[in-house]
C-alpha cells in the first residue's frame, strides 16, 4: 500500500544462515554444438526444458541455435545478410527471439524463429533501419525499439500473431507483462507505458528493472529498493540497508535484488509478498551476484567465482557442478521446474552449452 512519496516498508529482516545443500550438487547435460562445431552456450530455458543459445557451425560461424527437452539441436541462422544471433527471448512453446546482426554488430533486425527454424522478420517503424527484441509475453506480443535513424531511438510492441509493429516513443522496451504494460530505458531516462500505451508516471522517479502481470514495477529509487503499483505510486523496500536495489519480481510478488552496508559487499535478498526482508550472508572475501529468478520463487545466483546455486524458497542452496572438475561455467537462466542453462569449459577451452536438472524444486 503507498503511503506517501518515499513510504518505507516496514519489514522485518532475516539474516539467515550459510545453509547445506539441498541436494548433491547437480552434474550438467552437455547439450553439444551444431554438426562440425566447438563452441556453444544456451541463454535461456524454458518450462518444458528447450534451450535458446547460441552455437557455432563447422564454417565458424555464428548461428543461433535450440535445444528441444531430449537434448536435440536446431540451428536457427540469422535472417539473410546477417552474419549472427544474439538470443532474446523464448515462448512456452518454443518460439525463439533475439536479433540476427551485421558482421559489425552495428546494425541488426528483430528475428523470431518459429518450430521450422526458418528466421521471420520483426520490422522496424517506418523511417528507422534497424530493430531489435528484448522479450515477449503469453499472447505474443513482444517489445523492443527500432533505431538507426536520425530521430531518436523508440520503443515498440509487435503483435508476433498479426504481423503489426506499434511505436510507443522516445525509448528502448526491455520488459512487458501479459497485459501489454512495457517498461523502457535509454539514455538514463526510464518509461512506463500502461497496457492502453498510456505513460505512467513513477512517483520519486527511479530506475525499473521489472515488472509483474500485476503492474507492480520494482526496481531503485535513489539508492534504495523500490516497488511501484501500477498507478506508480512509490514503495521504498529498505531504508536499513546504506543502498539496495531490486531486479526483479516472481508471479508469486517475491522481489529479488541487493543490499549493500556501505563496504562495497553486496549480499544477495529477496523480499516476500508480505515485506519481509531475507538477506544471504556472504562467506568471508567471497562476492555474491544476483543472476535472474523464476516464479516458484527460486534465484540463480552467483556466490564465489564461477560458483552457481540455486537459492530455494526456504534458504536453501543447490549447487550447480561443473562439466569437469576444473572447468570454468556460467550460469544464465532457471526455469520454474528447476531447470537452469549455460556453459562450461570443454578441454579448458571451447564452450558448450548445459543444462542442470535439478531433481526437485521446492521448498527447501
Amino acid at each position: 500500500m503507498f503511503r506517501g512519496v518515499l513510504a518505507t516498508a516496514a519489514v522485518a529482516v532475516v539474516l539467515t544462515a550459510v545453509p547445506a545443500s539441498a541436494d548433491e550438487p547437480v552434474a550438467p547435460v552437455d547439450l553439444g554444438t551444431l554438426p562440425g562445431g566447438l563452441t556453444s552456450y544456451g541463454d535461456l530455458v524454458s518450462n518444458d526444458g528447450t534451450v535458446f543459445g547460441m552455437s557455432f557451425d563447422k564454417a565458424n560461424n555464428p548461428r543461433g541455435a535450440r535445444w528441444d527437452a531430449a537434448g536435440r539441436i536446431t540451428e536457427l541462422p540469422p535472417q539473410p545478410g546477417y552474419a549472427s544471433v544474439v538470443p532474446a527471448a523464448i515462448t512456452e512453446d518454443g518460439v525463439a527471439l533475439g536479433d540476427s546482426m551485421s558482421a559489425t554488430g552495428s546494425a541488426g533486425r528483430a528475428t523470431l524463429w518459429g518450430a521450422s527454424g526458418v528466421p521471420v522478420d520483426l520490422p522496424p517503424v517506418p523511417g528507422y533501419p534497424s530493430s531489435s527484441v528484448a522479450a515477449i509475453n503469453a499472447h505474443g506480443i513482444a517489445v523492443g525499439y527500432s533505431y538507426g535513424a536520425q530521430a531518436s531511438d523508440t520503443a515498440v510492441k509487435w503483435d508476433t500473431t498479426q504481423g503489426t509493429v506499434t511505436a510507443l516513443g522516445y525509448g528502448r522496451g526491455f520488459a512487458i507483462n501479459d497485459a501489454g504494460a512495457v517498461l523502457s530505458s535509454y539514455q538514463g531516462e526510464s518509461k512506463y507505458w500502461d497496457p492502453a500505451g498510456n505513460l505512467v508516471p513513477l512517483e520519486g522517479g527511479g530506475t525499473p528493472a521489472d515488472l509483474d502481470n500485476a503492474g507492480t514495477v520494482v526496481g531503485s529509487s535513489g539508492v534504495h529498493a523500490a516497488k511501484w503499483d501500477a498507478a506508480g505510486h512509490l514503495t521504498v523496500l529498505d531504508t536499513t540497508w546504506k543502498s539496495s536495489t531490486a531486479a526483479e519480481i516472481g508471479a508469486d510478488g517475491t522481489i529479488y535484488g541487493t543490499v549493500e552496508a556501505g563496504d562495497g559487499i553486496r549480499h544477495l535478498a529477496r523480499w516476500n509478498a508480505a515485506g519481509q526482508l531475507t538477506v544471504h550472508p556472504n562467506p568471508d572475501g567471497v562476492w555474491t551476484r544476483f543472476v535472474t529468478a523464476n516464479d516458484t520463487g527460486s534465484a540463480l545466483v552467483a556466490i564465489g567465482s564461477g560458483k552457481y546455486f540455486v537459492w530455494g524458497p526456504g534458504g536453501g542452496l543447490t549447487a550447480l557442478r561443473p562439466l569437469t572438475e576444473n572447468a570454468w561455467c556460467g550460469a544464465e537462466d532457471l526455469n520454474d521446474r528447476g531447470a537452469v542453462t549455460g556453459a562450461c569449459t570443454v578441454l579448458s577451452r571451447n564452450l558448450h552449452a548445459l543444462r542442470w536438472d535439478l531433481p526437485v524444486i521446492g521448498t527447501w
